[in-house]
């Protein structure tokens, strides 16, 4: 019996750790919304807690069926588990563009590939569209 607890606890300390990645600072990210359209914006996230974050993202979105472009703040709360990260936002300001009840917070579930790269999904209103974060040149703040 005594073997096979060490040769199980042999086997738990063979996996693989979760790299921790720095993912606090500025970002600027990406989303496939729509052939006609382009989305992207900039995005900051504060650590508050072991696996809990704050933040805003500014988000562009210019579609050509639209009369008008989009630049919306949001403010944002992110829990992270392992290396995946989920990014829930209200909106609160509507920058440019007529405040619209078809404008959805910008919500993002996202893998953690590294401290300069997040990829997932962009899942507002139901849909989930393809989605990258990469960091912005200022760096790691």
């Amino acid at each position: 019996m005594r073997n096979f607890a060490v040769a199980l606890l042999a086997s738990f300390c063979a996996l693989p750790a979760v790299a921790e990645h720095n993912i606090a600072g500025h970002w600027t990210f990406t989303a496939n919304i729509a052939e006609d359209c382009e989305f992207g914006g900039q995005a900051f996230l504060e650590k508050t807690g072991e696996d809990q974050f704050t933040g805003e993202v500014t988000a562009r979105q210019s579609c050509t069926m639209l009369e008008e472009d989009f630049l919306v703040r949001q403010e944002c709360a992110a829990s992270q588990l392992g290396n995946q990260l989920s990014v829930r936002c209200r909106i609160v300001e509507f920058v440019n563009g007529n405040e619209s009840s078809f404008y959805y917070p910008d919500n993002f579930t996202l893998t953690i590939e590294s401290a300069a790269r997040m990829h997932g999904a962009l899942v507002s209103s139901g849909l989930a569209k393809p989605a990258e974060w990469v960091r912005a040149e200022r760096g790691i703040s």
